[in-house]
């Protein structure tokens, strides 16, 4: 159950009134505190109407009567608000005529039935008898038409702060799901897309070959048919880490053909480890810049490695490349994603828990390392 439905199903009886007992006191007792509570305040503001009218009241004895009735009266009505509870659905018992009838009838009903226990726990059989004389009948419902104008006035604004709570809670939540869904989108497009200038630059580079090395030519179609095919189904399934990195690598056999010896790549990541379900598009950007603005634009070329390892409940993610340094990854010019865009999209995602960091390598190049909380194996 979601946060905004607990809100909305959450019954509101007229004995939650003093919320400083909820922190320690289980549900039923702390609803016997709220109870006795209410009843005694009921008890003391009686007492001081009649000595307010008589001054020769015993005050302890007017005291323990009013106590005996209010605990006797309250304990009755709560006992009703449970039995309308337990057999009547919180839908149903929102509906304003049900919910006017609830806070109107019980209360009526629950001093009456009170009243005739109080009377015969104290043995007051005069007084008992009096209940069924239009007088008694009249007083007794006087009583309960104040006691019920007081829950009214408590508890039907507390409800309705409730329900208008519950639906903020219920738009803030389709809110979240419309702009997680969006950003899922935005994810999966990027995955699918292959850069121009990496697809443009290859096909270049295969046309330079077909006259004079036509087989390399072909195994460099291949690869990148390859690459393409494994790109189009990344879009069609949840994207695993094992999948980015078999996208990774085919990418990088294709760089590796058009860069020749001037390139060399690893990847390793512990097997366990590939069944894990992560956003796309972490490494691949990464790795492109690493590419595009370290090691193709030097002379010698270079080496890119990937790793990917657990450390505590984080899954960490390296890319280091012995190219041109941090200078050239950070190139303005750069057409992919780009780290800044990669760090806010780790910010949005996991919040101070993804972290992007970049430094130089040792003894040149760069590398970036990526964390983030350890994503659930299910």
């Amino acid at each position: 159950m979601t946060a905004s439905q607990a809100i909305a199903r959450r019954s509101f009886h007229p004995l939650e009134m003093f919320p400083f007992f909820s922190r320690w006191a289980p549900g039923p007792v702390r609803d016997f505190i709220y109870s006795f509570i209410f009843n005694t305040l009921i008890a003391l503001v009686f007492t001081a109407l009649a000595v307010l009218f008589s001054d020769r009241i015993d005050l302890g004895r007017q005291l323990w009567v009013t106590f005996v009735f209010a605990q006797c009266i309250g304990y009755t009505i709560y006992v009703m608000f449970l039995v309308l509870d337990a057999f009547v659905a919180p839908e149903v018992r929102r509906t304003p005529p049900i919910r006017w009838i609830c806070f109107t009838a019980i209360p009526v009903v629950g001093v009456f039935i009170g009243y005739w226990i109080a009377t015969t726990v104290l043995d007051f059989q005069n007084t008992r008898a009096e209940m069924f004389t239009v007088r008694g009948v009249i007083s007794i419902l006087t009583v309960a038409l104040i006691i019920a104008g007081i829950l009214m006035a408590i508890f039907l604004p507390r409800e309705r702060a409730a329900r208008a709570q519950a639906q903020m809670a219920r738009e803030e939540a389709r809110a979240i799901a419309a702009e997680r869904e969006a950003t899922v989108a935005r994810m999966q497009l990027l995955e699918a897309q292959v850069e121009p200038h990496f697809l443009f630059n290859t096909l270049a580079h295969v046309m330079s070959l077909i006259d004079h090395e036509p087989a390399v030519a072909k195994r460099m179609l291949q690869r990148l048919i390859e690459l393409l095919r494994a790109t189009a189904a990344s879009s069609e399934r949840a994207s695993t880490l094992g999948a980015q990195l078999d996208l990774l690598g085919a990418y990088l056999e294709v760089i590796a053909l058009r860069m020749g010896p001037r390139l060399a790549w690893s990847i390793d990541a512990a097997p366990e480890l590939r069944s894990l379900t992560i956003p796309p598009m972490l490494l691949q950007p990464v790795v492109e810049n690493a590419i595009k603005h370290g090691l193709e634009p030097k002379m010698e070329g270079g080496r890119i490695d990937v790793t990917v390892r657990r450390e505590g409940d984080s899954l960490v993610m390296t890319v280091t490349d012995t190219g041109m340094g941090v200078a050239a990854t950070r190139d303005p010019r750069s057409t992919g994603l780009g780290l800044a865009n990669l760090r806010a999209r780790l910010a949005t995602l996991f919040g101070t828990a993804g972290m992007l960091r970049l430094a130089d390598n040792d003894p040149a190049g760069t590398r970036v390392t990526i964390s983030f909380p350890m994503p659930d194996p299910h």
